[in-house]
C-alpha cells in the first residue's frame, strides 16, 4: 500500500530523449519498442510483499510518440521515398511549372474562358434533331477536360472552372437577350 503512496521519481529530459529515441530506432528497424522500466528502489520489507501483488496486476503497454516523418517500409523492404525519385515530369507538367503565378493566373482565366465558349457553341450551333447530344457533348467537355488536364499537369485548375462557368452565364445570357430582341422580347409567341 505504501508503494501507491510513494510516486516514482520524474524523468529529466535527457531521460525522455533517450528513451524517444531508442522507440524511435527500434520502429525504424521494425522491432516493438521497449518499455522503461522505471529506477529500482531497495523496498523495505513490508512494501515487498505489496509491491509483489502490484507488479502481478495488468500493466498497460507502452507507446512513445514517434514523429510522423519517419516513413513505413513496404512489403518488399524498398523506402516510399524510393517512388518520388523515379518520377519523371511530363513536357507540359514541366511548362506550367516554369509560369510565374502571374502567368499562370492569366492562362487560367484565358483557358477556361476559351473552353466556355466552345462549350457553349457546341450547345448553340448545329441542328436541332442533334440538340439533346450536343447538350450532352456539352457537359462531359465542360467537366472531364479541366479534369484531364489537371492529371496532366499536376495542378489545380479551380480558377480556369470558374472562368469557364463566367463564360457559360455570360454567353447564355448575352444569347437570352439576342433571341430576344429578335422576337421583340415576347417569348410567348410560338416559332
Amino acid at each position: 500500500m505504501d508503494q501507491q503512496n510513494n510516486p516514482r521519481p520524474a524523468l529529466t529530459p535527457e531521460d525522455i530523449a533517450r528513451l524517444e529515441a531508442e522507440a524511435v530506432a527500434a520502429l525504424q528497424r521494425g522491432e516493438e519498442p521497449k518499455r522503461p522500466e522505471p529506477p529500482a528502489e531497495a523496498p523495505s520489507t513490508s512494501e515487498a510483499s505489496g509491491q509483489a501483488a502490484v507488479e502481478a496486476g495488468p500493466q498497460s503497454d507502452f507507446v512513445p510518440y514517434v514523429d510522423d516523418a519517419v516513413s513505413e517500409p513496404k512489403a518488399d523492404g524498398d523506402k516510399a521515398a524510393e517512388d518520388d525519385e523515379e518520377y519523371i515530369p511530363s513536357k507540359w507538367e514541366e511548362r506550367v511549372n516554369a509560369l510565374t503565378d502571374r502567368q499562370w493566373f492569366w492562362t487560367q482565366v484565358v483557358g477556361g474562358a476559351l473552353l466556355g465558349l466552345v462549350a457553349l457553341a457546341i450547345l448553340y450551333f448545329g441542328s436541332d434533331e442533334l440538340a439533346t447530344y450536343r447538350m450532352v457533348v456539352a457537359a462531359l467537355l465542360a467537366l472531364l477536360l479541366p479534369r484531364y488536364i489537371e492529371r496532366v499537369i499536376r495542378r489545380d485548375l479551380a480558377i480556369a472552372r470558374r472562368a469557364m462557368l463566367v463564360a457559360l452565364v455570360v454567353g447564355l445570357a448575352v444569347t437570352f437577350l439576342i433571341i430576344g430582341a429578335q422576337n421583340g422580347f415576347n417569348f410567348t409567341k410560338a416559332q
